[in-house]
Formats: structure tokens, C-alpha cells, sequence
């Protein structure tokens, strides 16, 4: 990467912006033109909605920001929104987080394409909340997103808010589309990126229309891994004279990744729609993102994360930026498909929807497990290279399935100017999600053995024993786990006069889950009498009532303030037996939130300022735990947490050349209430200690200018985008050994925009992550394991181009 050209781009929009002049309003004047547009949503069912009016906290980007923005994924516009923020650990690893509520379990903050939501998958803890999915964000006509519970609405999995993705919809009797093409180029990479997508909208009779949407693309990787490991697994590597096998793995964490999106829409009346939507998408990452920097090996000094490692010194390679030391290679195939149909009817009494969907996911994690076997075994017996050194070195391979079918059923009100506005609905989801673990021993290229001998069954302990599909094996587990759902919901917002109005919200919801579990191959480490324990099978049911409760208040036209008290609800759920057996079933666990908020608009609706104050009080969290082996994970129930804190956002167009937003989140108080101590589970949390990997602040802004150039049909912009995320640690407890430091950091991005109106042409030079920050996104230990780090993309830097046809 070239930073004389990242830099001159970073300077190029200023420089020309002083040669440029502002763009003209032709058909508006100029205070029309710098109004800011009004966003429409559908975030409460109740039908479209002015984003000002609602008396919820709520932030919508629409598609021309979007654009803007070059938003493909959603790390590209979560920092701007107040309150979202995430956890990151991979494409299709990332947990949602909305007002600093986080923990292991199932999804705190629901994740809807359109009408559907998308679960995460199960992962080996039943924490399916950390891999939520992750579709590419082309050709979407706004992001929705909904801070607070939103339970009565969206159901369990929204517990402390909601992201709603709405695509484009086909557009009747008209032809449209257009081509888009990016080239970058990647700081520490030697790779080139690529993506490209296209859409076409075409009507296909007067009342049916389709929009097809086809991506494919290439982001090149950034990591090294030159591991080398003994050719005899019983050799000492520190002696000069033992024979080595490397990897040498250069910029193996690339992703590919290709898409389809189909829609259709039939019209056969002005009183009934149908759309129909099929989305598949195949990503293909060549490895884990995570790596190494930390000072693992050198001498302890307490300031640098790596002084708290505990390795086996035979584990040394040389640490650093961007390096890696796995002795296993860990792609990770993900493909998704999903399938929907909605129909939207005006009935005599109310306006009915139904949606019915189907989604499958197939998800391989992958992860080196050498290091929490040498952990293991150096507990068990020191002098494990001498018993089973045929074990050492081995990956865990678990394959995940998810299956979800949904259904749901509303009605609402007609009359959007009737004082009383409702919807009522009914929903079904069953999710069946099937889990296989297996640990297969690794050859020199660390890719697991080609079975070349007959495999063992049933299987034993001896050396080179395995199973069909992990031969030779350590350790296989299977787990199948069924979750059925079904719920009743009720919305009322009554406006008693033109300045107060109220709104109740119900959801009565049962849920049944089931889980199978079974051990196929027994840990062999513990050979020659491994223990055995018989497959396990667990059923529960659950039901709960929620509840919500809203009183706005609008003095004005440019002020709208509103309280509400409303209920989060997570499911609790059962947890995959390992080794050794662990707490068979976690409850569930509930959020209260208090909120006071207003909404502003200024200066003929050229400045808006939106604010809310909230508490939450949180009870029953479901949290980490490890077995007495350290080696397998599980979720129980300890303690209560509140959070407190402020959130702000600020969009200002003082006239038709500047546009200027910017947001603040301030979480004063993020912290245990409690101990984390109950029955079942020890955690480490104590009372007044602060919620792990949430910061104190966070902060954004975007600044937009734009001007005509001095050629024909040209105009053009120049735009900054900043971040900024605050310090955290990442354990309850900072005494705890396995709490590390995430140090604060910011991103800059900076992007030249130039379009043609004859030719209907985008054109953008952008520098993304513009002084090459890599921020502590993630940082993490295993045990056995140096900490690891994940981070955003290196420094950025190319072209983007779209060409339209057809539009008017």
C-alpha cells in the first residue's frame, strides 16, 4: 500500500473544494433544497412512519446514505448509529450489541431481511448469538434500527433492540439497473480486493415485476502464518537438529464471497401485493481472523497483554502484528439460503400481512486445537510428548446446520389519521439446528489426515483410532437441538388530542426445545479408561408475558418528547455435554428498560436533534463457564447488571453544499448489581464490576461536501467519516487470568465522490481506515493459548464504479 497516495487522497477532497463551487439548487430554492429528507420506516407494524414522529429511539439510513457510505457489510455503518455497537471475530462471527448489553446465550438484539428474522447458529456453548449471520447489504432500500427491548414487537431474541434490513422492492412498469465494480488495494496485503454486483429491475407483465441482484467478490487477506512444528510429533523443536515442517501461509485470511438475490412482485389489484424473495450467498473465508501481536514470550514487564500468557515454552514463534502462530489451517465455509413470501391485503376491517419464510444455513468453525491440548495434557500428565504426542497436534472441526421455518399473521388499523392506530398478530418459528464436533489429528500442512487406514468402530483410545470423518481422532461429539415457538402479539397507540398519546404493547409467547447429545469418540487423553457417560436428552418449556409502555408527548412541530418502560426477554435454553458433564439447561434472562426521550427539528427542518436517557436493569444473566477441564464451555445463570447512559445524534444540512451528522454514546454506568454466584455456576463477576468489552463513550461523525465541477453534466462531493470506541477490558473481574486491556482507538475514512447526470454515471476514490489504525476490535485468550486479537481492515484505498441504465 502506498501511503503518499492515501494521503493524497485524504487531502484531494479539501484541495479541490476550494476550486469547486457549491451545487446549485436549479428547480428548489436554496432552503428548500438544504431541508433534511424525511425518513419513512415501518419499525412498529403499524404501517409508514416519519422516523421524528415515532416516540422510540430509532436511527434509519436511507439508500442515498447508504451509497454514500459504500455500505456492503454492516461494520460499515454500525459505528455511525448511537447505542450499536459489536463483537467481531470473523465474516459471520459477529454479536450485535445495542446499549452495552452483552453476555454468551442466543441473540440479544434481533436481526430481521425484511419480514424475516435470522437466528445465529448453535456454535459448541449454545451461544448462537455471537454468529449472527451476515449477508451482503447491496442494493437495500434502508437499515432500521431500534435501541430498547422490542419484544412485544419482534419477539424474545430482541432483547435490547432490533436491525431491520429492508431491500428494494421491484419496481411495476418500469425498466432499471445498473452495474457497480470496486477496486482496492489493502495495507500488509499483496492481494488485490474485488467486488462486483449488478441489479436489474424488469416488468414482466402490467401487474408483475422482478428485481435480480447477482455480487461476487474477493477481499484479500492480511495475516501470516509461518508456524513450523517438529516432523516427529515426539521431538524437542528447541534442538538445532530436528527436522521442521512450516506452514508458510501468506495473506491466507481472504474471503470470497457470491450472491443472489431474486424478488418478485405481483399486483394483481390495489388491494393486495404478494412479493416473493429467494437469497442465497456462499462465503468462503481461508481462515480466522484472529492473530497474534502480543509479547507472549519475552520478559514480563505487566504492561503488554501477552505478559499474562501461560503457554508451553515448545509453543514459541515470533509474535507480532498481523502474525499467527496456529498450527492448523482454518477455513470456514459458510452458505446461506433464504426463502420468503409475503402477502399484504386490505381487507373491509384492516390491512392483513402474512409471511411465511424458510432459511438454512451450513456454517463450518474451525480453530487450532493444539493449544488447549497441550494445556490439557500438561495438567494431566507432564509428560504427555512421551504417552500420546500422536495427539498434539489436531483441529477442531465442528460443522453446524441451522434449518428455521417462520410464520407470521397481523392485522392493523386502515385509517392512518383515526385517533386509534393497532396491530395484532400471531407468529410461529422452528429452528433445528444439528451440531457435530470433531477433533481430528493434523498432518505437517495442518490439514487433517486423508484416512488411509481402516477406521476403528467402535472406537477406542488406542493411537491412530478414529471414527468415520476424524481418523485419528482426540475427541467427536454430536448434538442436535430443536426449538419450537410460537407467540401472540398486540400493539395499541391511542392520540387522545394532537399533543399525548399512548401506546401499550403485548406478547404472550411459549417456546419447547428439545436437545439430543451424544459423544461418538472419547476424549483420549484420558486413555486407556476414558471416562463414558450416556447420550443425553433434554426437553423444557418456557412461557412468558411481556410488556410495553409509551406516553409521547408532541408540544410542537419541532419537539417530541416520550417516556417508556418496556421488557426484554432472552430464551434460555440447554448446553452440549463435553468431557466432563456440565449444568444440563440455563434459564432465561430479562431486561427492564426506563427511557426518556426527545426528538428536535430547527431552523425549517435543517438541523435535527434526537436524545434519550435510559436505565436498564438487567436480572438473571446467563453467563460463561468452563468445565473442571477448562477445556469445554457452557452458559449459566449469576447476578444482575444495570446499565445507564445517554445517547445523541445530530444531522445538520445548513444549506444545499454541507451535510454534517454526528452521535454520542455516554454509558456511565455499565456494571454487576450482584455477585455472579448460584447453584450451579461460580463466575468470577463481582458486584461493581463493569459489563466486559463496553465502553465508556463512543462517538461518530460524517461531514459531506457537495460542489458542481467545472465541466458539464459533473457534480461531485468529498466526505469524511470518523469513529471513535473507548477502552474496555474484556473480564468482569480485572483481577481475573484471563483479563486483558482493549485500548481505545479511532477510524478515519475519506471518500471523492463524481457523478455524471448524461451518462448516469458513480464514480469514487475512497481511503478506508485512512492512517492505518488497527484497533483492538477484539482481543481474547484461550487456555494454553497466547492472546489473540482481532481487528478492522488495514488501510484501504481504491475505485468504485456504477453505471445505471433505464432510470429516469
Amino acid at each position: 500500500m502506498n501511503a503518499k497516495l492515501a494521503a493524497a487522497l485524504a487531502v484531494a477532497p479539501f484541495v479541490l473544494s476550494g476550486l469547486l463551487v457549491p451545487a446549485p439548487a436549479p428547480a428548489q430554492s436554496a432552503a428548500e433544497d438544504a431541508t433534511i429528507e424525511e425518513v419513512i420506516v415501518t419499525s412498529r407494524k403499524l404501517g409508514a412512519e416519519s422516523v421524528q414522529d415515532l416516540p422510540m429511539s430509532v436511527t434509519a439510513l436511507g439508500e442515498q446514505t447508504l451509497k454514500n457510505m459504500s455500505v456492503a457489510d454492516f461494520e460499515d455503518f454500525a459505528y455511525q448509529v448511537p447505542g450499536l455497537t459489536f463483537l467481531d471475530q470473523s465474516p459471520g462471527e459477529r454479536r450485535y450489541v445495542v446499549r452495552g448489553i452483552q453476555s454468551a446465550g442466543q441473540q440479544q438484539v434481533a436481526v430481521y431481511y425484511d419480514e424475516v428474522p435470522l437466528p445465529g447458529i448453535q456454535s459448541s456453548t449454545s451461544d448462537s448469538g455471537s454468529q449472527t449471520t451476515d449477508l451482503k447489504l447491496y442494493d437495500i432500500e434502508r437499515v432500521e434500527v431500534l435501541r430498547g427491548p422490542q419484544g412485544t414487537t419482534f419477539g424474545a431474541n430482541s432483547q435490547s433492540g432490533t436491525v431491520r434490513f429492508i431491500t428494494k422492492k421491484p419496481v411495476m412498469n418500469e425498466f432499471e439497473a445498473f452495474v457497480g465494480g470496486q477496486l482496492s488495494s489493502t495495507s500488509h496485503s499483496s492481494d488485490t480486493n474485488w467486488n462486483m454486483h449488478a441489479v436489474i429491475n424488469l416488468p414482466l407483465t402490467d401487474t408483475l415485476a422482478a428485481r435480480v441482484l447477482a455480487y461476487d467478490g474477493r477481499d484479500g487477506g492480511y495475516l501470516e502464518n509461518n508456524r513450523c512444528r517438529p516432523v516427529n510429533p515426539a521431538e524437542d523443536p528447541s534442538d538445532p537438529g530436528t527436522e521442521l515442517a512450516c506452514l508458510n501461509l501468506h495473506d491466507f485470511n481472504d474471503v470470497e464471497t457470491t450472491g443472489l438475490r431474486a424478488n418478485l412482485r405481483w399486483q394483481p389489484s390495489e388491494r393486495a401485493t404478494v412479493e416473493f424473495m429467494a437469497w442465497y450467498q456462499d462465503r468462503q473465508p481461508g481462515g480466522d481472523n484472529r492473530f497474534h501481536p502480543f509479547d507472549t514470550y519475552g520478559v514480563r514487564s505487566g504492561t503488554d497483554n501477552g505478559d499474562f500468557d501461560n503457554v508451553a515454552d515448545f509453543t514459541f514463534f515470533q509474535t507480532g502484528d498481523f502474525l499467527v502462530g496456529d498450527y492448523a489451517q482454518t477455513p470456514k465455509p459458510d452458505d446461506q439460503l433464504l426463502v420468503s413470501l409475503t402477502g399484504e391485503f386490505e381487507l373491509p376491517f384492516a390491512n392483513m400481512t402474512a409471511t411465511g419464510s424458510f432459511y438454512d444455513r451450513d456454517f463450518e468453525f474451525k480453530f487450532d486445537s493444539t493449544w488447549i491440548i497441550t494445556f490439557l495434557f500438561e495438567n494431566i500428565d507432564p509428560t504427555f510428548f512421551e504417552t500420546r504426542a500422536d495427539l498434539v497436534f489436531a483441529l477442531t472441526d465442528q460443522r453446524q446446520n441451522l434449518e428455521q421455518n417462520q410464520f407470521e399473521l397481523r392485522f392493523a388499523s386502515k385509517d392512518p389519521a383515526a385517533p386509534l392506530q393497532w396491530v395484532a398478530g400471531a407468529f410461529f418459528r422452528s429452528r433445528d439446528s444439528k451440531f457435530q464436533s470433531f477433533v481430528p489429528v493434523i498432518n505437517q500442512q495442518g490439514l487433517p489426515f486423508d484416512p488411509g487406514t481402516p477406521f476403528t468402530i467402535p472406537p477406542t483410545s488406542d493411537p491412530g483410532a478414529g471414527i468415520p470423518g476424524c481418523h485419528p481422532c482426540v475427541f467427536a461429539r454430536l448434538a442436535d437441538k430443536k426449538i419450537d415457538e410460537i407467540a401472540l402479539f398486540a400493539d395499541a397507540d391511542w392520540r387522545f388530542n394532537e399533543q399525548w398519546n399512548l401506546n401499550i404493547g403485548l406478547r404472550w409467547f411459549e417456546v419447547d426445545q428439545e436437545e439430543f447429545g451424544e459423544r461418538v469418540f472419547e476424549f483420549a487423553a484420558f486413555a486407556p479408561n476414558p471416562p463414558t457417560l450416556p447420550p443425553n436428552m433434554v426437553d423444557i418449556t418456557d412461557n412468558e408475558l411481556i410488556t410495553k409502555v409509551t406516553l409521547g408527548y408532541r408540544a410542537n412541530d419541532h419537539v417530541n418528547l416520550y417516556g417508556v418502560r418496556s421488557e426484554g426477554f432472552r430464551l434460555g435454553g440447554t448446553n452440549n455435554q463435553g468431557i466432563i458433564a456440565v449444568p444440563e439447561l440455563f434459564e432465561a434472562d430479562e431486561l427492564v428498560n426506563w427511557e426518556l426521550g426527545l426528538k428536535t427539528n430547527w431552523r425549517n427542518n435543517r438541523v435535527r436533534w434526537n436524545t434519550a436517557l435510559f436505565h436498564l436493569e438487567w436480572d438473571n444473566l446467563q453467563v460463561a463457564g468452563q468445565d473442571p477441564t477448562g477445556a469445554f464451555g457452557f452458559i449459566g445463570n449469576a447476578g444482575k447488571a444495570e446499565v445507564q447512559g445517554l445517547e445523541m445524534e445530530l444531522h445538520a444540512r445548513p444549506n444545499a453544499s454541507w451535510d454534517f451528522t454526528a452521535s454520542l454514546t455516554w454509558l456511565p454506568k455499565r456494571e454487576l448489581t450482584e455477585d455472579q454466584v448460584s447453584d450451579e455456576v461460580v463466575a468470577p463477576g463481582l458486584a461493581g464490576d463493569k459489563i466486559p468489552r463496553i465502553p465508556e463513550v463512543t462517538a461518530a461523525f460524517t461531514a459531506q461536501y457537495n460542489y458542481s465541477l467545472p465541466l458539464e453534466d459533473w457534480t461531485g462531493f468529498a466526505r469524511l467519516e470518523g469513529i471513535h470506541k473507548g477502552k474496555s477490558e474484556t473480564e468482569l473481574r480485572p483481577t481475573s487470568p484471563n483479563n486483558r486491556f482493549q485500548d481505545a482507538y479511532e477510524i478515519v475514512n475519506a471518500r471523492l465522490g463524481f457523478r455524471n447526470e448524461r451518462l448516469d454515471l458513480d464514480v469514487m476514490l475512497f481511503a478506508e481506515n485512512l492512517f492505518d489504525k488497527a484497533g483492538d476490535v477484539f482481543i481474547g485468550v484461550g487456555n494454553g493459548e497466547p492472546t489473540f486479537k482481532y481487528t478492522n481492515r488495514p488501510r484501504t484505498v481504491g475505485l468504485e464504479v456504477i453505471k445505471y441504465f433505464g432510470r429516469r
